[in-house]
């Protein structure tokens, strides 16, 4: 019998443990999506700095050859990507983090967002009161992993969008040119 608690204990390290890995590799996730954002991102800002002047200073042999149709499919391709890439990296609003389905839940205290606008003792009382609940922790760390792993899809689908439009812009703009030069 003197076992029971023993091993309520360690499943209780074991678990806190599994949702720390979690955790950790959700931010890891996170933080690759930011990557391939910021990627995409510089990228095509680079290939817009290198393809404005060069049109302007060749608008009239661009006009002539058609060159402006892939051109356009291009810039188009480049600022969407831009635009999609920003989304992804763009802070999310605390406020919808919140519980849908039960508004008046305890909201993690382990996440800044649910506490940066506390004054310090409304935080430290929040705080005191929520570690003292083993039940209440648990719940909390599963919070914090939801909302993570929720942000975390939604940065890998936006993500997603922005590499299939680049691909399908870039190649759509290279056929156009191609197109342009050979039947031109």
């Amino acid at each position: 019998m003197e076992d029971q608690p023993n091993k309520k204990n360690q499943f209780a390290k074991e678990m806190i443990n599994i949702m720390r890995t979690t955790q950790r590799n959700n931010v890891e996730l996170t933080h690759i999506a930011d990557n391939k954002a910021n990627v995409l991102l510089s990228l095509n800002a680079i290939m817009l700095t290198f393809l404005i002047p060069t049109v302007i200073a060749n608008v009239d042999y661009i006009v002539e050859k058609l060159l402006y149709i892939p051109l356009v499919i291009l810039a188009v391709t480049c600022f969407t990507t831009i635009y999609i890439s920003t989304i992804v990296l763009k802070p999310t609003r605390f406020d919808n983090l919140r519980d849908e389905e039960n508004p008046t839940s305890k909201h993690s205290p382990f996440f800044f967002g649910n506490y940066y606008k506390m004054k310090p003792d409304e935080f430290y009382s929040y705080f005191e009161n929520e570690i003292n609940k083993t039940e209440s922790i648990t719940h909390h760390l599963a919070q914090d992993i939801y909302y993570v792993g929720r942000r975390l899809g939604y940065k890998m689908t936006w993500i997603r969008m922005a590499f299939s439009i680049f691909l399908i812009g870039i190649f759509f703009s290279l056929l156009t040119t191609a197109l342009v030069f050979f039947v031109g």
